[in-house]
């Protein structure tokens, strides 16, 4: 298969999964994610009447820059691109600062070259073109030699699944690589898009990440657009334009229009949206979907989108009486998602029964998804309720068995995980406690052996899950992803959805792959080794009059590239300031 064919141009999403395209899948910290592009309020323009200019209209060569102010939920887990496994993390140093081989556009209807040129596959080879005058932060020109480095830096880490199928990787030049796997790989772009680039020749960098001696905090080294100017925990990251940044197409400017741009961390969902009501932020991503008729004439601008990513609760699978599947089952039917969707998210979500989301286009059926929903998790009390005590009496457990429901500081998942812990806490057969944590205690115990993976604990969280359907089950279900070395922190085993998750990853074309999803979501729906609830729009808020035109304004479909919008010009998405 040529990059020609690769770059096949075909409607927006349904062809697009179809591809395998897709991006850095990891836990969200934030929900939020629909249909439709949404802009609402004041569109831009100057206060005398002049047009605002549109981006057409703009002279790449001059530009009037400006300072962006977002926020972020949570403080960055890590600034080592190669370990990041947080939409947090990804958001900001991993995209700011490092860039890919490829990257998907933001309708996700087509990759494009980041650092390759060109690529091909011959059977289970591939070949990939690089581009030439590329520098690293340090000064040093990128060639294959830093790529193979960076993939082989990647195994073993909690992403090693990105790499797991390179077989080997064999440097044919300075701009060429080959990578040989042992049987072809179809979502091979998915993966590449999520593996950063790094300099081989970095004094404490190596291919060990846990044994390196390097201060990612202090200094950033990759390629990307913007270079780590301040890090200051719990409080901002602040970035700026790297002057040398490899673009050098005639559409959009050759660096990023801004001359500064500053995330703060602010934990609190409310603490963001007085900021940006009070003029402080330019930009949220985080509103309480609940609550959106408050930006009606205020500062912000509501701008919302399709999402691919997901809400799901895991449960502890090994654990009694959780490894009976007759009480997963009967937790997940008392959850009342219709109502949650309506009161929660204001109908600006889809109900789930399995892991693939509309997003996904051509992998996802809207009317076998709603016979799963009627089928396995559609709310039924007094069947749910007959269930646990079936199951509580098998395992030998007097009711009410008393258990603990865990989710991360996000007033929107608070807010639906308070409603299933009352469903279940309404029982005589479960007493049910919720423990909300912030987002940077979270993550690490779940990703530690000894922390969730031996816990009872029920885990309410997100996944952003990529494009490509593969993003969606791997690193959460495979066997051998169990955590270190992936995210599947309930244990979950099956040898059919071991064997299903590799025949998607080798079967090639859509028409192939997609009875191998179906099956999938099937499965998932009946073992229930985590209870898939919706996908939501993906909905920032945005300063009108610290852009030049907020309908130009996209929210990436995936939350680990939510600020991608303000200067990825190979993938036609720039936001100027005001001209």
């Amino acid at each position: 298969m040529s990059q020609d064919d690769n770059h096949t141009r075909s409607t927006r999403r349904r062809i697009l999964a179809a591809m395998g395209s897709g991006t850095v899948v990891g836990l969200a910290g934030c929900s939020t994610g629909g249909d439709g592009t949404e802009t609402d309020g004041d569109g831009g323009g100057g206060d005398d009447g002049t047009p605002t200019p549109t981006s057409e209209d703009i002279d790449p060569d001059n530009v009037e820059t400006g300072e962006f102010v977002a926020s972020a939920g949570a403080n960055p887990g890590t600034f080592d691109p190669t370990v990041i496994t947080d939409a947090t993390s990804n958001s900001t140093i991993g995209a700011f600062s490092y860039d890919r081989l490829v990257a998907p556009l933001f309708d996700l209807s087509e990759f494009r070259g980041e650092l390759a040129t060109d690529w091909s596959v011959d059977g289970s080879t591939y070949t990939f073109q690089l581009r030439e005058g590329v520098t690293f932060h340090t000064g040093k020109e990128m060639t294959a030699e830093d790529v193979a480095f960076s993939i082989e830096r990647t195994r073993g880490t909690a992403n090693g699944s990105d790499v797991a199928w390179i077989e080997s990787t064999n440097v044919l030049g300075d701009y060429e690589i080959e990578l040989q796997a042992p049987e072809p790989h179809a979502p091979y772009l998915t993966n590449l898009s999520a593996v950063p680039i790094l300099p081989s020749d970095v004094d404490g960098v190596s291919t060990s990440p846990g044994e390196d001696d390097f201060t990612f905090t202090e200094e950033s080294i990759g390629t990307g657009p913007f270079v780590l100017d301040e890090f200051s925990a719990e409080d901002r990251v602040v970035f700026t334009p790297y002057e040398d940044y490899w673009y050098d197409g005639d559409d959009y400017p050759s660096t990023a229009p801004w001359d500064q741009v500053t995330i703060r961390v602010i934990t609190e969902q409310v603490t963001q949206e007085e900021a940006m009501a009070s003029g402080e932020l330019d930009m949220i991503d985080n509103a309480a979907p609940f609550e959106l008729q408050q930006w009606e004439g205020q500062t912000g601008t509501v701008v919302a989108d399709s999402a691919v990513g997901f809400d799901f609760l895991s449960y502890p699978v090994q654990v009694s009486p959780y490894s009976n599947n007759k009480f997963r089952r009967g937790l997940t039917k008392l959850i009342p998602r219709a109502e949650i969707i309506d009161a929660i998210f204001g109908g600006r979500a889809t109900g789930l029964a399995g892991p693939i989301s509309p997003g996904l286009g051509a992998y996802f059926d809207a009317e076998r998804e709603q016979e799963l929903i009627e089928e396995y998790v559609a709310e039924n009390q007094e069947e749910a309720v007959s269930l646990i005590e079936e199951a509580l009496d098998e395992e030998g457990i007097e009711p009410p068995f008393e258990m603990s429901l865990i989710t991360n500081v996000n007033r929107t998942r608070e807010r639906w995980m308070e409603v299933i812990q009352q469903s279940f806490d309404d029982t005589d057969v479960l007493s049910a406690e919720l423990d909300v944590r912030s987002f940077d205690d979270l993550v690490p115990f779940l990703l530690d052996p000894e922390g969730a993976a031996q816990s009872s604990d029920v885990v309410g969280i997100g996944w952003t899950g990529g494009s490509d359907p593969n993003g969606h089950v791997e690193g959460l279900l495979a066997s051998d992803n169990h955590v270190p070395d992936g995210f599947n922190w309930n244990l979950y085993e099956s040898e059919e959805m071991d064997q299903l998750i590799s025949e998607g990853q080798t079967t090639v074309g859509v028409e192939d792959r997609r009875p191998i999803y179906d099956d999938i979501q099937e499965l998932v729906a009946d073992d229930l080794p985590q209870a898939n609830m919706w996908t939501a729009q993906k909905i920032d808020v945005v300063n009108a009059d610290a852009v030049n035109d907020v309908t130009n304004w996209q929210p990436h479909p995936n939350s680990s590239n939510r600020y991608d919008t303000l200067y990825s010009p190979h993938l036609d998405q720039v936001t100027y300031p005001p001209q």
